[in-house]
């Protein structure tokens, strides 16, 4: 390294107390601009003069009067350049911290008005979009992943990991973890979100492992890790076999709520004309303002027909209870529509029959129940007690339900429950914590006192990684397409972790 030389110290400390000590300071070996946060040539004098005549330095002069009689001084006089550097380094690092937890795209702050608001409000010079994803974005990133590691420290945790593809056909699985506790629900993060080149048993559980990594880079608390929660796919139940050898104390469970709508999914099958007027319910009244219009003078108190959404369990038990109930009502309105009018108003004037209104009844006094405890077990901080005796108090509802269909729907989920690897370990933790008599079975027996009753508040579903995905699919709207994951995958993690996220 070069010595620097003692005149070069004397000049810019000259050029400091010329220009303004308000404006410029140095070390021993930059001039710097504290208005424009910018390093000034000043191996002349001429050259320091032509920055203070650009127009940026001009309007920072006129902004800094400006604001003097509001607030103090925003940058402390020092001989450090690191110290200079720091109050702006702070205000960009927030800046693009608040802008991404609020998914607002960091493009943003090209637009004038954007710029002039916050220029004119804040006193700084705002950084470009380039700026904040190439020199910010990571930093926020690294601060949100050591506030994980802060909050979930030694405690014991449960892990959900679900995967799905984006709209650029990506495999993309999540990781979430919450902490344990006996007293109230523990906190839940999203921790990792990661591209699978391939879905398979081998790359869930490395995705698994390196999430655990992430969260304790020292060493792997493996036995703090209590529960595995995922869906039913064979590939998750054949990760978790061969993780439960590395993490002991891991029992691993598959989702109940899945497990309910199984049941509800067999009930949809077998009535294939109930569903055609689910179906074509909905279809007559898509882009056709003026049935609606009918619709709404004969009806005024009723909602539209109500179609079943693939993603949200339960809701074709939903419009089916809708029909059932104002069957009456709904057939009136539509035997008005004319069948010439659309396609699908004939099929719904030839469905509606003494057999629909019997399927229909049947539907509703034996099966609706299934729905409302799909979404009891969905709610956020629900006790494991109350949801076990939920899942065991719909067996026992539907062993108690006469016919065929009821046969099939009681021994399709007495299939699925037996298949969950965890289910049997969890029902014996729910007794305890219920006061009931039960005995943990030699698989058990690892976890101790104080681990079982960190179960109270152990979720049985993993809607929390569905959310955090429904956040992520927000993120890729269809402008914003050109993200790289890297950096996308930063985007998600913060804007998860930084806002009153329940998954």
């Amino acid at each position: 390294m070069p010595k620097i030389k003692c005149s070069d110290s004397v000049r810019l400390r000259g050029f400091v107390k010329e220009f303004g000590e308000k404006y410029f300071t140095a070390d021993r070996k930059i001039l710097f601009c504290k208005l424009c946060e910018v390093k000034v040539t000043a191996e002349k004098r001429f050259t320091v003069q032509q920055h203070c005549n650009t127009a940026k330095h001009k309007s920072c002069v006129n902004r800094e009067f400006a604001a003097e009689s509001r607030q103090r001084l925003l940058f402390e006089k020092s001989h450090s350049s690191s110290s200079i550097l720091g109050s702006a380094y702070e205000f960009s690092r927030d800046l693009c911290k608040m802008m991404v937890s609020s998914n607002i795209p960091l493009r943003k702050v090209e637009a004038a008005s954007f710029r002039k608001f916050l220029e004119k409000y804040t006193t700084h010079s705002i950084p470009t979009e380039s700026t904040l994803r190439k020199n910010y974005l990571a930093s926020c990133y690294e601060d949100t992943i050591n506030k994980i590691r802060n909050s979930v420290g030694k405690n014991k945790i449960w892990v959900s990991i679900d995967e799905t593809s984006d709209v650029d056909g990506r495999f993309v699985a999540n990781v979430v973890v919450g902490t344990l506790k006996h007293e109230q629900p523990g906190e839940i993060f999203l921790l990792a979100c990661e591209v699978l080149e391939r879905v398979n048993n081998s790359s869930i559980a490395v995705v698994f492992d390196n999430a655990m990594n992430l969260l304790w880079p020292d060493k792997v608390e493996r036995e703090n890790v209590l529960l595995f929660v995922s869906d039913a796919a064979p590939y998750m139940i054949k990760a978790a076999k061969a993780l439960q050898l590395l993490y002991p104390k891991m029992i691993h469970v598959t989702c109940l709520a899945h497990a309910l709508h199984v049941a509800a999914e067999e009930v949809h099958g077998s009535y294939p004309e109930v569903d055609k007027l689910i179906a074509n319910g909905k279809k007559i009244f898509i882009k056709s303002p003026l049935r609606v219009q009918k619709f709404r003078e004969e009806a005024p108190t009723l909602p539209l027909p109500t179609q079943p959404t693939v993603t949200r369990w339960g809701t074709w038990l939903d419009a089916a209870n809708y029909y059932c109930t104002n069957c009456s009502e709904i057939e009136k309105i539509f035997n008005k529509f004319d069948s010439k009018d659309s396609s699908s108003i004939k099929p719904v004037h030839e469905l509606f029959s003494v057999t629909m209104s019997r399927n229909l009844a049947y539907i509703k006094a034996n099966f609706f129940g299934i729905s409302k405890s799909i979404t009891r077990l969905e709610t956020v901080g629900i006790q494991l007690c109350d949801a076990i005796n939920n899942v065991k108090q719909t067996e026992s509802e539907l062993s108690r339900v006469q016919g065929e269909v009821a046969n099939k729907v009681n021994a399709k989920l007495q299939c699925v429950l037996e298949r969950n690897p965890g289910y049997s370990t969890l029902c014996k933790v729910s007794d305890i914590l219920c006061g009931n008599e039960a005995e943990l079975g030699r698989n058990e027996q690892d976890l101790s006192v104080n681990d079982l009753t960190l179960f109270k508040y152990s979720p049985v579903t993993p809607c929390d990684v569905e959310r955090s995905f429904s956040r992520y699919k927000v993120l890729l709207s269809d402008n914003r397409r050109s993200f790289q994951f890297d950096s996308c995958k930063m985007h998600v993690i913060i804007h998860c972790n930084t806002t009153e996220y329940e998954g």
